[in-house]
């Protein structure tokens, strides 16, 4: 393929226009991100000291039990393992 001129300014126009593309997706997505609108305002319900304490005191609850069920799975797939393995060992 022979380079004229007028061949090398057609692939460096493409090569600007590809740059361009690319630098306006960019730019769009930075102008998304610093939406100045307003904030929607959720509705949420106003706790007083009492009630925030006994809600904060059922999630601990409920973690803990979360969190002991965990263990226990763990401890019969640990039993489950270990006999298994005593079992094909001998």
């Amino acid at each position: 393929m022979y380079w004229t001129r007028n061949h090398f300014k057609a692939v460096l126009q493409r090569q600007k226009e590809r740059i361009e593309a690319v630098n306006t997706r960019f730019d769009k997505r930075k102008d998304l991100s610093k939406h100045t609108g307003d904030k929607p305002e959720f509705d949420f319900p106003e706790l007083s000291a009492i009630e925030q304490k006994r809600l904060k005191a059922r999630i601990k609850l409920k973690i803990q039990k979360d969190n002991f069920k965990d263990y226990l799975l763990f401890i019969i797939i640990f039993l489950v393992l270990f006999i298994a393995f005593y079992f094909f060992m001998n």
